[in-house]
């Protein structure tokens, strides 16, 4: 069980529930659930994850992989504060992109864990999602996405700046061809292809998580 989703899926198998019967149980949809266990989702909330702890009366770490042993808080989850800045990031047709000292509005809490891929913690940032392009992938208009300024490492979902407008996306890479595919998570809106040169792509940062709106 190397990945997340793979604990996930062991756990429900071993329960005999269904990807639907768990979606129900944790307030998200099969088609999640599939996509949680298929890896479609790689930064699943950690809200979303202490829910499915719940059902399975187990810890949150016991589900991300973390290791119990010399760890006498095993569930006591450390945080980070960082800062929340003014500039929204659009979930849809694009956000004028201000800069990257878009103003401080305060700073915020996050779970220590949704940045242990980033190795310098002082890039990273947070701002307020607009739109509904991503809801897919479980980020709602409101939320505040996390994402560290700088970092391109492999696909996933990333904060972008195409044609003077700032989004979330998901982002797939064509090196040997220099393209880069923007995709939205919701069927409504296209999946677009672009030169990655000529068309004035710029990523500012990838996304390591994002918190629902209702916990703040």
């Amino acid at each position: 069980m190397n990945t997340t989703g793979d604990r996930i899926k062991v756990l429900r198998e071993s329960k005999g529930l269904t990807q639907e019967e768990l979606g129900k149980l944790v307030g998200t949809t099969k088609q999640t659930i599939f996509k949680y266990e298929t890896g479609k989702i790689e930064n699943i909330p950690y809200s979303r994850i202490e829910d499915i702890a719940k059902v399975f009366d187990c810890a949150p770490g016991d589900i991300l992989g973390w290791s119990r042993e010399n760890n006498a808080e095993d569930d006591a989850e450390k945080s980070l504060s960082i800062p929340f800045i003014s500039q929204k990031i659009s979930a849809g047709y694009g956000e004028d992109y201000l800069s990257d000292d878009s103003i401080m509005l305060k700073r915020i809490q996050i779970p220590e864990s949704m940045a242990r891929s980033v190795s310098d913690k002082a890039t990273l940032v947070s701002a307020e999602v607009k739109g509904d392009s991503m809801i897919d992938a479980n980020i709602y208009p409101g939320d505040y996405v996390i994402f560290s300024k700088g970092m391109i490492k492999g696909e996933g979902i990333y904060v972008i700046a195409l044609a003077g407008d700032i989004m979330v996306k998901r982002l797939s890479f064509d090196g040997p061809h220099n393209k880069l595919t923007i995709i939205s998570e919701n069927r409504n809106y296209p999946t677009r292809v672009v030169d990655a040169d000529i068309d004035g792509v710029r990523i500012l940062g990838k996304v390591v998580g994002w918190i629902h709106n209702e916990l703040y």
